[in-house]
């Protein structure tokens, strides 16, 4: 893809003999392309997915604009991202990208109340929640609950409300949730 900034070019975008796509960008650049053609092949089921996952990130992208305070988020963000983003692409982006846990810190957690499990959660947008459960060793669900934000704005601490007598083989399970609703779940083994 060329791009130019000649005067030729500025006032037009379009298709030019179904050889090239001329598009002139939000910034005001000017991008030249070969014309795409239509596929003459059946999708693969990966491809399908591909575009399924991208019309739910226009419908949560659309969904946004009707948000002001959510918007706005976007909109911030926009404008300190490189040239040519809109709130609308990072929305899209955003709904393409789950946010991803990185680790779950348990050396803090002794069972008892008052203890506490930290998770490193990061997303290419932002981290809306992460809400943490403590099951022992039979399966039992013994608590759960919303980790709150700590200072350094990459960790959830999570504060046990509730005694674990049996600490050995109980499992820490984190889910982290980012705006559009993707959510990651990670686990470890007391």
């Amino acid at each position: 893809m060329a791009k130019s900034n000649a005067m030729v070019w500025r006032e037009t975008s379009g298709t030019v003999g179904k050889e090239l796509t001329i598009t002139k960008k939000r910034s005001g650049s000017i991008q030249i392309g070969k014309h795409r053609r239509g596929n003459t092949v059946d999708p693969t089921q990966k491809q399908l997915n591909i575009q399924s996952r991208f019309k739910m990130g226009t419908i949560y992208a659309k969904s946004i604009l009707k948000l002001p305070d959510i918007y706005a988020l976007y909109k911030a963000a926009a404008v300190k991202a490189k040239k040519d983003q809109s709130a609308y692409n990072l929305a899209v982006r955003d709904a393409f990208i789950a946010p991803e846990i990185r680790n779950i810190t348990t050396a803090l957690y002794t069972g008892a109340i008052g203890s506490t499990i930290t998770v490193r959660a990061i997303d290419d947008f932002r981290v809306a929640g992460v809400k943490v459960s403590v099951t022992n060793a039979a399966g039992v669900l013994i608590e759960q609950g919303d980790a709150a934000m700590h200072a350094n704005g990459l960790d959830w601490v999570y504060v046990a409300t509730v005694l674990n007598d049996a600490l050995k083989g109980s499992v820490i399970t984190a889910i982290a949730r980012d705006l559009p609703a993707n959510e990651t779940v990670a686990d470890v083994v007391l």
